[in-house]
């Protein structure tokens, strides 16, 4: 038989599924679970003691997931994919997540800020920051919870057009560095446009021959195809 601990934890859980938009009261919560009030009070002193334990264990087994994503050696595509997990867990469970990111700090909070900063850290040991680490994770946490706020708030999906946007322009906020994706023709014209003259990176023959590679690209049949930009200095493994 379960504990009133377990039963509480239970009941929180599953009125929290069935009305994500909401918090449950507390009569609600002993009420579902079968026991008295002071059942609640014991075991977790007020309810926002029992619900800050159930966004704990939410958000740990989205950790779970994160943590068994496929690491592309792109620091900043990894990054990018742990911010569209984020934002997914944010918009999948609207209450739980106001309640991660309340008034008080729950750990749940503070497990994620730690999380951000590890990844952080790896972009920055990379020489992928323009700024510091503090800053790009106050801005990154706070980009997101509006993020998440806004698409709560009119019922969009994760990946709006203006999500994606939100994604790009925090990326190239806190590294400089573009992640719109280009077209394969775009990307060599751009290139052939920058090319240094010959004598400061390449030799005369290696600049033509270069050239002549980017040219082939650029009209290639299949340039129409769209493909990220990446840097040659992205490498490494974020969550």
């Amino acid at each position: 038989m379960k504990s009133g601990r377990e039963r509480l934890l239970n009941a929180a859980t599953t009125l929290l599924s069935q009305h994500p938009e909401r918090e449950p009261s507390t009569r609600e919560l002993y009420q579902a679970a079968g026991v008295a009030a002071p059942t609640l009070y014991h075991h977790f002193g007020t309810k926002e003691g029992l619900l800050d334990i159930v966004v704990e264990q939410a958000f740990a087994d989205y950790l779970e997931r994160k943590h068994g994503m496929l690491r592309t050696g792109d620091l900043l595509a990894d990054f990018a994919a742990g911010w569209d997990l984020h934002i997914e867990f944010g918009v999948a469970n609207p209450m739980l997540y106001a309640l991660m990111y309340g008034p008080h700090l729950s750990r749940a909070a503070a497990t994620a800020d730690a999380e951000l900063r590890r990844g952080l850290q790896r972009l920055a040991a990379e020489g992928l920051l323009r700024v510091s680490v503090e800053d790009a994770a106050a801005t990154t946490t706070a980009t997101a919870i509006g993020c998440v706020t806004m698409l709560n708030r009119l019922h969009a999906a994760p990946t709006a057009s203006w999500a994606q946007h939100i994604r790009a322009g925090l990326i190239e906020q806190i590294t400089g560095q573009p992640r719109d994706e280009i077209s394969q023709e775009q990307a060599a014209r751009a290139l052939l446009a920058r090319m240094p003259s010959p004598g400061t990176s390449f030799t005369p023959a290696e600049a033509s021959l270069l050239r002549q590679w980017l040219a082939v690209l650029a009209t290639a049949p299949d340039a129409e195809q769209v493909a990220p930009v990446s840097s040659p200095s992205r490498k490494g493994s974020i969550r």
